[in-house]
């Protein structure tokens, strides 16, 4: 590949992961801030806390339509009506001076980026190819994965000086800058960069489920995605409750009980990077789903014993995640060229589905289950699908960087 063509999807790599690190943000940032919006806005919490079921909604139903969208009719059409759908959102959230408002907005926020962590994935499974590939999805899931560590301590820290006002006027400058320089490198339609091959005919939403489910890779990684994320989300919700009940600790040394499983996740998100040239994809997505069935069950039998064996359960959980995580995505794309938006559109709503029920069912069954057995089944029945999903596409020939 020439030097200056390399140098351009090095730099939209970059572009992209920020693009999708702000997502991320716009997603994360506020929840410290959700007493201000109660207080501020004269509602029931309850209320304030639908705000973020609504985004999470938008988010997952918009995955759905807008996979399909890139595939037909390009990247650039719906990222850069997605940015500027972003900074609308971003800037009537801090303008708003009724709640009802405030909520319309936030959904314009949801609507706009949607897109963007979808498009990134997408276009990146384009630019790329082998291990290249691999290495660029390593990047782009540390950066990914980065906001959710960050994002609640600048939310807390910008809402103590400048209110939720605040959190939302930085959003609305950084997506602003984005749309900019989007607008003037992201590639146009038919140029190199553009997810959808030439020679793709277009096919319908139907047919290319169809055909992802009848994959053993897509439905493989899309049945390890949705466990992976019902049992992140179910345990995320835990660990306070723990830590709060259990261990009497208070909130602010919760809240860094949480970075050891966010640096962690950084952590193994470079370490993909080193040895996915050297290991085949499914082997990585296997024995990293076997690692994280693992961690969960040593979760389970340390959690309640000491904090330094639930803190170490934690950053080797972290670690594992996060050199799996790519592989999902880095899969997908190799495997559906054709129709990477829509795989990864379907991957997307399929995680957040999970993300949705994981604290849910978890819930009820703490009802009926003590939480560390409950968390060990957990661990057990996801070890037990992977060893199927193992013994099932080992029937067919094993997919390795391509």
């Amino acid at each position: 590949m020439p030097t200056a063509i390399r140098t351009q999807h090095s730099f939209l790599l970059y572009l992209l992961s920020i693009s999708a690190f702000l997502a991320s943000l716009t997603q994360n940032i506020y929840s410290p801030v959700l007493p201000l919006l109660r207080d501020s806005f004269h509602v029931s919490l309850a209320r304030v806390n639908a705000s973020v079921s609504l985004f999470m909604l938008i988010l997952a139903v918009m995955q759905l339509v807008l996979g399909p969208l890139i595939d037909s009719i390009g990247a650039r059409k719906i990222l850069l009506p997605g940015l500027f759908l972003t900074v609308i959102g971003s800037a009537g959230c801090s303008l708003a001076v009724r709640f009802d408002s405030f909520l319309f907005f936030r959904a314009l926020q949801a609507l706009g980026t949607a897109a963007v962590p979808l498009i990134a994935a997408t276009t990146i499974g384009h630019l790329f190819s082998g291990h290249d590939r691999g290495r660029a999805m390593g990047t782009y899931q540390t950066l990914l994965s980065f906001a959710p560590a960050v994002a609640p301590v600048l939310g807390g820290f910008i809402g103590s000086r400048a209110g939720y006002a605040g959190i939302f006027w930085l959003l609305t400058g950084i997506a602003a800058v984005l749309f900019i320089v989007h607008v003037l490198y992201f590639p146009s339609s038919r140029s190199e960069g553009e997810p959808l091959p030439a020679e793709a005919k277009p096919v319908s939403t139907h047919t290319s489920y169809r055909t992802i489910f009848g994959s053993k890779i897509g439905l493989t990684v899309m049945l390890t995605g949705f466990l992976h994320f019902f049992i992140y989300f179910a345990l995320l919700v835990y660990l306070p409750v723990l830590l709060t009940d259990h261990y009497g600790l208070g909130l602010e040394w919760v809240g860094l009980l949480y970075l050891p499983m966010a640096v962690s996740t950084l952590a193994g998100s470079w370490l993909f990077k080193k040895i996915q040239h050297r290991i085949g994809l499914t082997a990585l997505l296997f024995w990293g789903s076997l690692l994280i069935s693992g961690f969960i069950v040593l979760f389970a039998l340390t959690g309640m014993a000491s904090l330094a064996g639930l803190s170490a359960a934690l950053v080797l959980y972290g670690i594992s995640s996060g050199f799996t995580l790519p592989v999902h995505t880095t899969l997908l794309t190799g495997e559906f060229p054709s129709i990477r938006g829509t795989a990864l559109g379907l991957y997307n709503f399929i995680r957040y589905a999970g993300m949705a029920a994981g604290p849910v069912v978890s819930g009820y069954l703490q009802v009926y289950v003590h939480p560390a057995p409950l968390f060990g089944l957990l661990g057990l029945a996801f070890a037990t699908a992977v060893f199927v999903l193992l013994k099932w596409e080992r029937t067919g020939k094993p997919v390795r960087s391509t």
